[in-house]
């Protein structure tokens, strides 16, 4: 069933994180046909479908963490603290001026 052989492929390209060859297979997915012959193959297109969109929370999230540690690296080194209240608060080092090693 080539809607299967199509799912296969995006779990692939999820695992080794290739978003552009999810993009590629989008729009096939989205065409294909939903035409199962029998409950076993309906259900085992399901578990397929089912299994991509746990990846693709997964993906998204890995993005997402990713994005705000690149922000975090980029505003430099910040010591986070609570106060009493348990509001957070950031400190930066003084100088403002980001550590290097040498």
């Amino acid at each position: 069933m080539q809607l299967e052989a199509l799912l296969d492929k995006a779990a692939e390209a999820l695992l080794a994180g290739d978003l552009a060859a999810l993009a590629r297979l989008a729009p096939g997915i989205e065409a294909a046909r939903i035409a199962p012959t029998d409950r076993e193959s309906a259900e085992r297109l399901q578990r397929k479908a089912q299994r991509n969109a746990r990846l693709l929370d997964a993906a998204a999230r890995g993005v997402k963490a990713a994005r705000l540690r690149m922000t975090e690296i980029s505003r430099g080194p910040m010591l986070t603290t609570y106060d009493a209240r348990g509001q957070r608060a950031e400190i930066a080092p003084p100088g403002g001026a980001p550590a290097r090693r040498v």
